[in-house]
């Protein structure tokens, strides 16, 4: 008979592959590079009574674009 103590070897942790950390930084700075000129918009359009112009729709697509990739570059850099 076996020895029935023992346990079966686990395998380890499978771990998702991961992007270079130059894809995350390309991402932050493409993010940061959309984002300010997107927000910019958004604020001079809305302050100069536009808000219903479409490139305040298109200003603001643009500005949660920008958003998108600085929220996922950070969490591709850390990992």
């Amino acid at each position: 008979m076996g020895n029935s103590d023992q346990t079966p070897p686990t395998e380890p942790p499978w771990r998702e592959p991961r992007l270079p950390l130059g894809c995350a930084i390309f991402m932050l700075i493409i993010g940061v590079l959309l984002l300010i000129p997107g927000a910019l918009c958004v604020v001079l359009s809305v302050s100069l009574g536009g808000s219903n112009d479409p490139i305040t729709g298109h200003a603001v697509l643009v500005a949660l674009i920008g958003l998108g990739l600085i929220v996922f570059g950070r969490a591709l850099k850390r990992g």
